[in-house]
């Protein structure tokens, strides 16, 4: 694979940092998805730049994407971040790395990581953009018209909590209700655009059988478990945040001992925004409400971005987000194994003046009969010690010298040449054993 300064790159490090000019790669038009134009240039928002050269500016609907500085306090991961693989900060500046522009090897050696250590995707699907490398994070715009992302949004009313500052709508009482007037019924509706997510998210094509709709649980999650290895759409989940709030970190994969009490685990989740993104300067206009010591730290070091202006975040690989009304971020909560993946962990901030709303389409798998493998920790691994950890060097170095000893101790019936040959053998080697034990050895 390519790096940044066009030389090959080892496959764990990263899978292209810059675009290759001159390749194209055709793209075919998914299954339920329409021609639905979107400019390639999608900018972050500087204030500096955009004063200077307002044509240069991000149109309208555009999604940003930034990095934020790491925060102050050292994060406890249990997994290394040496592992994250990110795009350089002028790729993010244009929206996101278009996989069209590699060459099919770079696209297959990608393709390939993603089949064995989370799922295989569409790179082909249109318009997808990669926000980051590893962990996977993809952007599809215009997933769900804006249009109808305001009548879903309508129906947010009420809710449960599910984290600190997010409450996740029932949507049971409305599914058979009309998205719209004149528009399909909300589980109609639903269902296609979990087809949709089909299109992308490919899973092997080991999808239960029948309706989609048809393995959705009453409130949330799954009706029943599924077979192992069988993949399905948990029940969609729309979700609020309150205007001027932060939430705590999204519960996207199940713990190992809740997905194995279920006996499923969340392996990718494609997370649609359906409200409008805050705008570059809108948050420093009318003031945070959040406490985010990253954010303010950066706001100091580089003033002319408002690193505030985010609707999702993720936290390890501090990558912040303004998706556009109606996009999609697909991330992968957990590895193939099922073990989740912190470094996908995110969090999602609402402006001052607007809550954000979005829905998320769950893609479970079922598990085998025994579940998670528990990670091998030292406290799991018995180490037999000879003697006690006093004498256990004295104990070794005796054992040693009861080898030597029988190993020059003269055999029976042997005649007197052998056995003088033999007392001499045993003489040498007991003044060998003499200076090993003189020596302390």
């Amino acid at each position: 694979l390519w790096g940044s300064d066009n030389t090959m790159a080892p496959l764990a490090v990263s899978i292209v940092s810059t675009p290759l000019a001159g390749v194209a790669v055709r793209r075919p038009t998914p299954k339920g998805a329409t021609d639905r134009g979107i400019p390639r240039a999608l900018a972050v928002r500087c204030r500096a730049a955009a004063a200077s050269s307002p044509a240069d500016a991000p149109p309208l609907g555009a999604t940003r994407v930034w990095h934020c500085p790491p925060p102050e306090k050292t994060r406890k991961a249990q997994q290394a971040c040496s592992t994250i693989s990110k795009l350089p900060p002028h790729v993010l500046g244009d929206g996101g790395l278009d996989p069209a522009t590699q060459s099919p090897q770079n696209q297959q050696a990608y393709l390939g990581s993603l089949a064995e250590r989370f799922l295989p995707v569409n790179l082909s699907y249109k318009d997808v953009r990669v926000l980051n490398v590893d962990p996977p994070v993809f952007a599809i715009p215009r997933f769900v018209p804006a249009d109808e992302c305001d009548a879903i949004v309508a129906v947010a009313k009420g809710g449960k909590k599910l984290v600190r500052n997010v409450k996740r709508v029932d949507l049971g009482a409305k599914l058979p209700a009309p998205v719209a007037d004149g528009a399909p019924a909300l589980v109609q509706r639903l269902a296609e655009l979990s087809e949709n997510c089909k299109c992308f998210v490919r899973c092997d094509g080991a999808w239960l059988e029948g309706h989609v709709a048809s393995s959705w649980g009453t409130e949330a999650g799954l009706r029943r478990r599924p077979p192992p290895g069988a993949f399905a759409f948990e029940t969609p989940c729309l979700c609020v945040t309150a205007r001027g709030k932060t939430s705590d970190v999204l519960p996207d994969a199940y713990d190992a001992d809740a997905a194995d009490a279920i006996g499923s685990q969340r392996r990718a989740i494609c997370r649609v925004f359906l409200s409008d993104p805050p705008a570059a300067d809108d948050d420093r206009e009318h003031g945070s409400t959040d406490d985010d010591a990253t954010c303010d730290a950066s706001n100091e070091s580089t003033p002319d971005i408002d690193r505030d202006a985010y609707s999702l975040k993720f936290d390890v690989l501090d990558l912040a987000l303004a998706p556009a009304k109606g996009t999609a971020i697909v991330a992968f909560p957990a590895f193939a194994d099922g073990t989740v993946d912190e470094r996908a962990a995110c969090r999602v901030r609402a402006h001052a003046t607007t809550p954000t709303v979005w829905m998320d389409f769950p893609i479970a798998v079922g598990l085998d009969e025994g579940g998670i493998r528990k990670p091998v920790r030292m406290s799991d691994v018995v180490v037999e010690k000879v003697g006690t950890d006093a004498n256990v060097g004295d104990a070794a170095r005796s054992r040693n010298r009861q080898e030597w000893r029988a190993d020059v101790k003269g055999a029976e019936g042997e005649t007197e040449e052998a056995a003088a040959e033999g007392a001499a053998v045993a003489e040498a080697a007991r003044k060998k054993l003499d200076e090993l034990e003189k020596q302390g050895l």
